[in-house]
């Protein structure tokens, strides 16, 4: 049994940067094949391309890290809308967007541009919950000292994060991360700080998920979305022209450096006016995308 495979750089016009994803046309596969073939990939998620099931959809999304399934994550939808595409699977009109079954709801992607689409996922309102970990013990599993930690909340905009707001770029650049006691408390973080080390940036972002078997993630979609959620409820950034819009770069330890391109907007095309609640968010990640990798995988024939 054949099944084709390729490897994109998601969220990075440049090849071997970014973040990889694997994209496999998923159909007739078991999930436990699914799952082997991730752990085989030793990517941070492989994603499956599946026919849609609901009206209106182009294709359906299953997505696993090498240890779990995970009902969404950003670079993988951006790779999977990379592939169909280019491969020209789907004919779209003018202004229409692709749009994505995942585990976390229906995803619609703009492609805008030429030869190198900007992808733009418009992800799930987003969700905000207290977390429990004192600040403190957050900044010792990073390796930084009391006081580094800002402020810190789970949000979900279809994956949820622990998102922690770093005190400066400096303190950023001291972070030495402990997966272990990561692990242990069960946290999927992600840091960020205002301030960038790139001249066309505005927040610098690292996400460690140990727990889920990826102990870095280069450039992680579903953690920015998160992380300009969080900028727009605590007013870090203020909107302009009716929405908060802003350039991340997240990688650049990993040696595979990134470019999101985040944006909040309010729902039906009203403007941003100060402080904001979730329910008047629209979180937008976009980014670039290309295919470094084609190939065939060769499996058992039981699926």
């Amino acid at each position: 049994m054949t099944r084709t495979i390729r490897h994109v750089d998601a969220f990075t016009a440049t090849p071997l940067e970014g973040n990889p994803a694997a994209v496999v046309d998923g159909e007739g596969l078991s999930p436990e094949t699914m799952q082997r073939i991730a752990l085989n990939q030793h990517l941070s998620e492989t994603v499956f391309l599946l026919p849609p099931e609901t009206a209106g959809t182009h294709a359906r999304l299953r997505i696993f890290t090498p240890a779990v399934e995970v009902p969404f994550a950003g670079h993988p939808t951006l790779s999977a809308a990379h592939i169909i595409i280019s491969e020209r699977r789907v004919p779209l009109r003018d202004g229409e967007a692709l749009r994505l079954e995942t585990g976390a709801g229906v995803i619609p992607v703009e492609v805008t541009g030429g030869d190198s689409p900007l992808y733009t996922m418009t992800q799930a309102t987003p969700q905000f919950r207290e977390q429990p970990f004192p600040l403190d013990e957050i900044a010792v599993c990073i390796g930084l000292t009391p006081g580094d930690v800002v402020r810190a909340e789970y949000v979900s905009t279809g994956f949820r994060w622990l998102i922690a707001q770093l005190a400066s770029l400096d303190v950023m650049l001291r972070v030495r991360p402990n997966f272990h006691e990561i692990a242990a408390r069960k946290m999927e973080v992600s840091i960020f700080c205002m301030g960038a080390q790139s001249s066309d940036a505005h927040v610098h972002v690292r996400a460690f998920g140990p727990a889920s078997g990826v102990d870095e993630d280069p450039v992680t979609g579903s953690a920015n979305g998160c992380i300009a959620a969080f900028i727009a409820k605590h007013g870090l950034m203020p909107p302009r022209d009716g929405a908060i819009r802003y350039t991340a770069e997240q990688g650049l330890e990993m040696g595979q450096p990134g470019r999101v391109y985040a944006a909040v907007t309010a729902p039906g095309g009203e403007r941003l006016r100060g402080s904001v609640l979730p329910e008047q968010m629209e979180v937008h990640i976009g980014g670039h995308a290309v295919t470094v990798l084609e190939g065939v995988l060769l499996l058992p024939d039981a699926g």
